[in-house]
């Protein structure tokens, strides 16, 4: 029988279109996020680069009966293609975690081809991998939290729209939701009960509905704000205004100190400068998604069960991005017990 060629490019471009018409779905059936779209396309234009660079188009070969050859021939030209392909986006100074996610889109592309579409692809798309060195999402401390959520004084420092700004972060960083939910949030959300008042919000990623109980403080800004914000629990800014402001409200609470932003290439660890040429430092990295790590980090931290963590987050079981956090709160609990053992000794 023979083999039949689809050219790589034309086959991920009819890839990218089902994903993003629905035609496609996740396993649950629900439908692709734009954010999955926009990485399928960004994957899409760096193989159309790497054409061009090399001049040779890239095909899948189908054959319904693979012979012992044609199986090493394929595993020769797809391990070719990977050292290639990866070389190519290291060339473009890309780190390994951005490679990583690249290979990760292949791999889910070829599995597209194989199970979803049935087509008689060779197996090794799987070996499209590459090591990742975990970096941990920088986080407020439970201590900066507390500061931020109980210090009138400095509050007071702030002007008004930095203390907006501020009401808005603490909301995030006490329920933990996305920036596109927080945003969302309307006042028919919030049920008025016995026991406390509740979040009723049903997250846009996951299509979850979430009950999440409102502590005093946090009642307390919402009512701070409700005769300014419509029928919108918090005020409305957009991401990028409020990362900006963000970071200017920790670099007024004096948290200026040297936090070097670090990736890896080729396994070997590499600081990353910021424009002006210096390190980063700890508030360079705080944005308004810090505020939903800070929220899953404190769950934690304070013992709440793992399971109703990720249920509050939306993480699926086994996630990968979830157990960051918990390797995180992990590293801090060894360092606060290492520093009672200092203490003790000092004593």
């Amino acid at each position: 029988m023979k083999a039949t060629h689809v050219l790589l490019l034309t086959a991920f471009e009819k890839f990218i279109r089902r994903s993003a018409s629905g035609s496609r779905r996740l396993p649950s059936g629900k439908k692709l996020s734009s954010g999955s779209i926009i990485q399928y396309k960004a994957v899409y234009r760096l193989l159309q680069a790497f054409e061009l660079e090399t001049g040779l188009p890239v095909s899948v070969t189908m054959l319904r009966r693979f012979s012992l050859a044609h199986l090493r021939k394929e595993k020769v030209y797809w391990n070719r293609f990977f050292n290639q392909f990866t070389a190519f986006l290291y060339k473009r100074n890309c780190f390994d975690d951005y490679v990583a996610g690249v290979c990760k889109v292949l791999r889910t592309f070829f599995h597209y081809l194989q199970v979803e579409q049935g087509l008689p692809v060779s197996p090794f798309y799987q070996r499209f991998r590459v090591p990742v060195f975990p970096h941990y999402p920088v986080v407020l401390s439970p201590e900066q939290l507390r500061y931020l959520i109980t210090d009138t004084g400095f509050r007071c420092t702030l002007p008004a729209h930095l203390q907006r700004t501020l009401d808005i972060f603490i909301i995030g960083c006490t329920t933990g939701l996305r920036y596109s939910d927080l945003m969302q949030v309307r006042k028919n959300s919030l049920l008025y009960l016995d026991d406390g008042v509740w979040m009723v919000v049903h997250t846009r990623k996951t299509g979850v509905e979430l009950r999440l109980p409102v502590p005093d403080y946090a009642v307390a800004i919402i009512k701070r704000w409700q005769r300014h914000t419509g029928v919108f629990v918090l005020p409305r800014l957009s991401a990028t205004n409020l990362n900006l402001q963000i970071r200017e409200i920790m670099l007024r609470a004096g948290w200026d100190f040297a936090f070097p932003k670090i990736r890896h290439r080729h396994g070997k660890a590499v600081e990353i400068k910021r424009n002006d040429g210096g390190s980063y430092r700890f508030c360079d990295h705080i944005s308004i998604h810090s505020a939903r790590r800070t929220a899953i980090t404190t769950l934690l931290l304070l013992g709440v069960e793992e399971n109703i963590v990720r249920r509050i987050s939306g993480h699926a079981p086994g996630s990968r991005e979830f157990y960051r956090y918990v390797g995180l709160v992990q590293d801090y609990l060894q360092q606060q017990v290492r520093a009672a053992h200092r203490n003790l000794i000092a004593v």
